[in-house]
């Protein structure tokens, strides 16, 4: 029951600020947006032991794949890997250009959840009561 009591409250919590806090959700949208690192850099400066690293394992997961018929997400793996350590070993420049074109905003989830923020925390307010609920239920 307790946990009935812990997944209530953060819940509740959760949907009053949905709600009623949108400054505070924007702050922390730019806190959570900012990069922490960039590894384009180290990557590229070990791009030959990377690539060499990278085709050994989607060999293996190729292999591996081929052993188990069932587990056909594995030819997939694999592929993306070998395709991978192979542009890491002879087409360094596209991963630059990848990688660029990666970090451009294809969506932003802050403006999908600032337009339905009321709603859906309204929605977890409705749901924290009927946790509530069911736990005072669960302790009679």
């Amino acid at each position: 029951m307790e946990w009935l009591i812990v997944a209530g409250i953060v819940s509740l919590l959760s949907g009053v600020l949905l709600v009623f806090s949108s400054e505070t959700l924007k702050k922390l949208g730019d806190l959570l947006n900012t990069p922490l690192g960039q590894i384009d850099g180290v990557l590229l400066a070990a791009r030959i032991p990377a690539g060499i690293a990278l085709v050994i394992v989607g060999g293996w997961i190729i292999s591996v794949a081929f052993a188990y018929p069932e587990l056909w997400y594995l030819h997939l793996v694999g592929g993306l890997l070998l395709a991978f350590g192979l542009l890491y070993l002879f087409l360094a420049q596209w991963l630059t250009v990848l990688s660029q074109l990666c970090d451009q905003l294809l969506l932003s989830t802050d403006d999908l959840v600032l337009g339905t923020r009321k709603s859906f925390g309204v929605v977890l307010i409705v749901i924290a009561l009927y946790i509530f609920y069911a736990a005072y239920l669960s302790a009679r």
